[in-house]
């Protein structure tokens, strides 16, 4: 099965949701191997029977739990904020709650997990791969397309070089906390890296 064919269910739809939910909890506290469809659904209060009849599998439930983190990188309101601010200071804004994001300790626990089981179960590291890095920039493609229509930024490929932004702002900040080495001021190390990070990102693909 490849996860980049997997159609999550709707959002909105209350039972998915807890079943979500539940899940992410699940596989925080006992690992992806230790959980079972049988303790999610009984957290999330629904039969096994409602948890199968919307995830055919459990390395789909984590795909889905790896999503659920992923949409609150993005703002609901992003087409507001994109017009109420200059064009690089939303960069900006977006390449905070991004980095702020991953850097939050179950984000992290996740990554961990998805590591770690990949090996021996290589589905894990498609759905993590599909419903979290690439997720992530197939959302944020037309932002960027649309920076570079109105002139700010010179792209051929805008998933590219989400790609570029990413590493610039993740590294080497979330590879230290990943390991266990934060840093004592996280928020200044914060700072730095979007400083850092965007100005790069902007030599590379500024249009001035």
């Amino acid at each position: 099965m490849r996860a980049e064919a997997i159609d999550t269910p709707a959002r909105g739809d209350e039972k998915t949701e807890a079943i979500v939910q539940a899940a992410r909890k699940t596989f925080l506290a006992r690992g992806f191997d230790a959980a079972s469809m049988d303790q999610i659904a009984l957290r999330a209060s629904v039969s096994k029977r409602t948890v199968y009849n919307r995830f055919r599998s459990k390395e789909e439930l984590f795909g889905a739990a790896i999503e659920q983190t992923c949409r609150n990188l993005v703002p609901v309101n992003i087409d507001d904020i994109e017009a109420s601010l200059p064009p690089e200071e939303f960069i900006r804004q977006l390449s905070r709650q991004f980095l702020e994001g991953i850097l939050e300790p179950e984000a992290l626990s996740l990554r961990r997990i998805a590591a770690f089981e990949a090996e021996r179960t290589p589905a894990i590291g498609r759905f993590y791969l599909a419903h979290g890095p690439q997720w992530m920039v197939e959302q944020c493609a037309p932002i960027v397309e649309r920076l570079a229509a109105r002139g700010f930024l010179k792209v051929d490929d805008a998933k590219r070089a989400l790609w570029q932004l990413g590493a610039l702002l993740m590294e080497p900040i979330y590879t230290r906390v990943l390991m266990g080495e934060t840093p004592d001021d996280l928020a200044a190390a914060i700072d730095e890296q979007i400083d850092s990070g965007v100005a790069a990102f902007l030599k590379l693909y500024g249009a001035q």
